[in-house]
């Protein structure tokens, strides 16, 4: 009954809007997102029948998905936005496997034409160390035929420009000042992370706020706060978290020799605790980061970047992580004769929205070390030190487009052992547009990208940790015409090696190590075609094909194809 109220109630709206829009053409617009997507995936391998006697041998799924936003200003100052999903999952009709929801309400607005504030749904970011949403693991770099899957992820949960999805209230406003200081802009807010829950855990706020001077053009300050917190009278309990967060930075940007470069350098406290619980440990942490960037050409970009971050520094709003990988993958999350659940792989990072995570994290979430060992939490990841090396976007000849970094990572203390881990990190990406260097009239590109990431430490034979992770990754576009592309995509990946996995308790506190060995290899492989009819508008058909192998349980192959059909369309 519930569920039909709130159809009825949104197909109202719709209506009541479209109906006034015709009135106030001025006063409501739309935009949004439409989607149709089929895939199929398929079970390979030789030796399948003896292998897997259980899993149905193919199966098909999809839906068409449009996502109508709605703008509304009631008066000058007013903005509500709402976001309505219609969905259809194919195999239904007539209101069978049919979904009418509510995906996204706010409203907006400015107070005295001075002060702005938002209320709902609220996109939230702050510095990499207070408030951030890192990318997930293995995505840096990647050819742009994989680029669909990509924005089909990060659209279905709400991964845009590294903000954090969050429900509050925010508010901001600027002050232009005169004599020593140009400008200070004031940034806060209230959410609200997790809602009170009966016999459970208390309600969880996170207030926050930026401060950012402006100096001159040259010379900026800036603070941010994060405190997230839990009300322990919201339930039956005298047990309460808190987590506040401080940090400020300067930037200052200047010439020399006509050469652009940018200083900047960031630096915070943390403290982490539990209020009423006499067994939790307070942890206070600090970290220090600073950069040193210059730009050529208007375009290619050099840098160098210090890091430190110690063992105890916590902030859930930047440590947060994306992929949460004890979750099942939806495409075959059993399989084979002993009915194996499949652990989440390259493959589901890729393609799989169910496998990723939307809310905060009061704890250390697990991590996979083969697909990211160095900076698991991102620049906030404890126990770290380190320096990166980069250029971004060097064109060299005039058709070659090349980033490339390096990092030096170690971490500050040892863990189960005074001797340390050391982590060195290559990323390379490099574009050759061939059409350009050999005159063709169609378009012709090549993509490259290698990420290499070593573990090591030293020490007698249960001490020592060497642990090698490789991906390849290559895509070709091939222009039939402006708008119609053959792509061609593959990525190969390696790891091969040991280390140890830290096991901890509800404080984070590490109590015990498991030992691993891993010799994985990963194989994807796409090819398709694609029609643009516009940047934002396409439509692609490919064929997939997926291989995992685990070198010391060859049992356990997983081998699969997938067609797969998606239009999409941005409003």
């Amino acid at each position: 009954m519930k569920n039909k109220f709130l159809s009825f109630l949104i197909v109202f709206q719709i209506f009541f809007l479209i109906n006034l829009s015709g009135q106030i053409k001025s006063k409501v617009w739309y935009d949004g997102n439409a989607r149709v997507m089929y895939d199929r995936d398929m079970l390979l391998g030789s030796d399948l029948d003896k292998r897997d006697t259980i899993s149905s041998r193919n199966n098909g799924k999809g839906f068409t998905k449009i996502d109508l936003g709605i703008h509304f200003t009631p008066i000058k100052d007013i903005e509500i936005f709402s976001e309505i999903r219609l969905q259809n999952d194919f195999g239904g009709m007539w209101g069978n496997r049919n979904l009418v929801s509510l995906r996204s309400l706010s409203v907006k607005g400015v107070i005295n034409d001075r002060v702005k504030f938002s209320v709902g749904d609220i996109m939230l970011k702050q510095s990499k160390f207070t408030l951030y949403n890192y990318h997930q693991d293995l995505s840096k770099n990647e050819p742009s035929v994989f680029n669909f899957y990509n924005e089909y992820v990060n659209y279905e949960n709400y991964y845009f420009e590294n903000y954090w999805r969050l429900q509050g209230i925010q508010t901001n406003f600027s002050y232009n000042m005169y004599n020593y200081i140009e400008q200070i802009d004031i940034d806060a807010f209230t959410t609200r992370v997790r809602g009170a829950q009966w016999l459970g855990k208390p309600e969880l706020l996170m207030t926050g706020a930026t401060t950012f001077i402006r100096i001159n053009e040259k010379l900026k300050f800036g603070s941010n706060y994060i405190n997230t917190f839990e009300i322990a009278s919201s339930s039956n309990t005298d047990i309460a978290y808190y987590n506040p967060v401080l940090s400020s930075k300067i930037i200052f940007t200047e010439k020399i020799n006509n050469l652009p470069f940018k200083f900047f350098v960031e630096g915070g406290l943390s403290k982490r605790g539990w209020n009423g619980d006499n067994n939790a440990p307070e942890l206070n942490g600090k970290f220090i980061t600073s950069s040193l960037k210059f730009t050529k050409n208007q375009i290619s970009k050099y840098f160098i970047s210090l890091n430190y971050v110690d063992s105890d520094f916590r902030s859930i709003g930047a440590q947060t992580r994306r992929i949460q990988y004890l979750s099942n993958p939806i495409s075959y999350p059993y399989y084979n004769n002993n009915y194996v659940q499949r652990k989440v792989t390259l493959l589901d990072i890729l393609t799989d929205p169910s496998i990723y995570n939307q809310k905060l994290a009061t704890s250390l979430m697990n991590y996979n070390p083969i697909y990211n060992s160095t900076l698991p939490y991102g620049d906030a990841t404890p126990n770290r030190v380190g320096i990166k090396l980069g250029i971004e976007d060097a064109t060299v000849l005039n058709y070659i487009l090349s980033s490339s970094s390096l990092n030096f990572y170690s971490e500050v203390r040892g863990q189960g052992t005074t001797q340390k881990r050391q982590f060195f990190v290559l990323n390379s990406f490099h574009k050759v547009m061939i059409n350009e260097m050999l005159n063709f009239s169609f378009p012709l590109i090549l993509e490259l990208s290698v990420n290499n990431e070593n573990v090591k430490r030293d020490g007698d034979n249960i001490e020592e940790i060497k642990l090698n992770n490789l991906l390849y990754s290559s895509g070709i576009t091939v222009g039939i015409n402006n708008n119609l592309h053959l792509i061609f995509g593959a990525k190969f990946f390696s790891s091969k090696g040991n280390e140890y996995l830290a096991d901890r308790n509800i404080y984070d506190e590490i109590i015990d190590y498991d030992a691993v060995n891993y010799n994985n290899n990963e194989t994807i492989l796409t090819t398709g075609l694609q029609y643009s009819f516009s940047k934002d508008i396409y439509i692609t058909t490919q064929y997939n094909y997926f291989n995992v192998l685990d070198n010391n349980n060859l049992e356990d192959e997983f081998s699969m194809g997938r067609f797969i059909f998606m239009f999409n369309m941005n409003l």
